[in-house]
């Protein structure tokens, strides 16, 4: 009895409000130590290689997840964590092609893609409304932090990448290892850091385009996906209706060389930051070469494969 009333005593005290407040209070010590630590780390590096993320932007600079990149390192980590262990657990997971998904999975994946396309719409249409009324050119366009609203939308976009880690867990869910390839990982895993630059340094100008351009692609895509769930396995169904597939990924091509050719131009005439034109070369460049890549093997030589087996 007296170690029950014991037990009983201990549990009361940690539940007490100064047990939680204790608690709360070495979990905040705790992450400004890693958030020291991680960001001090982070923009020693940019500086080293001559990424000029300063000054902070003055409007972002106060919002969630701009002024250190922790919370997106973190949340990246956490990311490949998941994705790599779960990819080592389920590629020894048998799995059934007629098998469908739990209805809680399909109702997940049926908000999702109604959430991005819904999402998409309003960051694009907010983009060029903005672009309007700031009087922007196509490209060539400065940054200015009294565009606030502007600096409203690049920030959503930003975070909505981080939100879009979800495409893979749904992949992982479904056992659908075959997308979860290195060309997904690879975009997921980078596009976000770019954007918390952007959002970091010059939410506004410039990066426009990319954050509209970007969006548009998404609400076809996102509308595709949700095509694809609605209409199931019905394989009738899903050639009378997702035909468009292949011309979605040259869209998505289309798109990044757009980007390159932006990059090349406002890293010779635009007074946006000039660091953010060369990283987006480069990375348009990778994304041109592993999209075109993955083009090839599905609809060139997948479709050569499948006319030969069926001769």
């Amino acid at each position: 009895d007296d170690c029950v009333a014991r037990r009983v005593r201990i549990a009361r005290r940690a539940r007490s409000p100064h047990a939680i407040a204790t608690t709360m209070e070495a979990l905040a010590q705790a992450w400004n130590t890693w958030d020291n630590a991680v960001s001090t780390a982070t923009f020693s590096v940019l500086k080293a290689i001559d990424w000029e993320v300063h000054p902070i932007s003055p409007v972002t600079k106060d919002w969630i997840a701009v002024a250190s990149p922790t919370l997106l390192l973190t949340s990246l980590m956490a990311y490949l964590a998941i994705v790599f262990s779960g990819f080592a657990i389920l590629k020894n997971v048998p799995k059934d092609p007629t098998k469908k998904d739990p209805l809680w999975i399909r109702s997940l994946v049926i908000f999702h893609n109604v959430f991005l396309v819904v999402l998409s719409l309003y960051m694009c249409g907010g983009c060029l409304l903005e672009a309007y009324r700031n009087g922007y050119s196509v490209w060539g366009n400065a940054y200015d932090a009294k565009e606030t609203a502007m600096a409203h939308y690049i920030w959503v976009f930003y975070v909505s990448k981080i939100y879009e880690f979800l495409d893979t867990f749904i992949m992982l869910l479904k056992n659908n290892l075959k997308q979860v390839s290195f060309l997904h990982v690879y975009h997921h895993a980078t596009i976000s850091f770019m954007w918390w630059m952007i959002a970091h340094r010059a939410p506004g100008g410039d990066a426009y385009f990319s954050a509209a351009l970007n969006s548009w692609v998404h609400v076809c895509m996102y509308t595709y996906y949700l095509m694809a769930v609605l209409i199931g396995k019905d394989e009738k169904k899903r050639k009378r209706y997702l035909w468009w597939g292949r011309y979605l990924t040259q869209m998505q091509m289309a798109q990044f060389a757009l980007n390159l050719c932006q990059s090349v131009y406002t890293s010779m005439y635009s007074p946006y930051p000039k660091f953010i034109s060369h990283i987006l070369f480069v990375y348009m460049i990778s994304l041109l070469g592993l999209f075109g890549h993955f083009y090839w093997q599905k609809h060139i030589a997948g479709a050569k494969a499948r006319k030969a087996k069926m001769k």
